[in-house]
């Protein structure tokens, strides 16, 4: 499930990616886990972004939309969590 969804988030969304953080900017994802304290799957991703100046202003809204969308999209119903970093690739 790791994999898919990194791929689709990285792969079919890069358009989206390079617009809000930059030219090949990446969004990895560290883990999918279940939490037992809100009964829901926990992401953990890490944005790998080329251009610090334009994610001030679009992290971390932009990278939670694309997240969302991502996971509606793949078909899951569970309730999500999102942590996330940001670091320079």
């Amino acid at each position: 499930m790791k994999k898919a969804f990194e791929y689709y988030l990285n792969k079919l969304l890069k358009k989206e990616i390079d617009q809000l953080f930059g030219e090949d900017s990446t969004i990895v994802v560290n883990y999918i886990k279940y939490s037992t304290n809100t009964k829901g799957l926990t992401i953990d991703c890490k944005l790998l972004t080329t251009d610090p100046e334009i994610c001030v202003e679009t992290y971390p809204v932009g990278l939670e939309c694309l997240v969302m969308e991502s996971w509606k999209f793949m078909g899951y119903k569970e309730n999500i969590t999102l942590t996330h970093s940001i670091d320079l690739k």
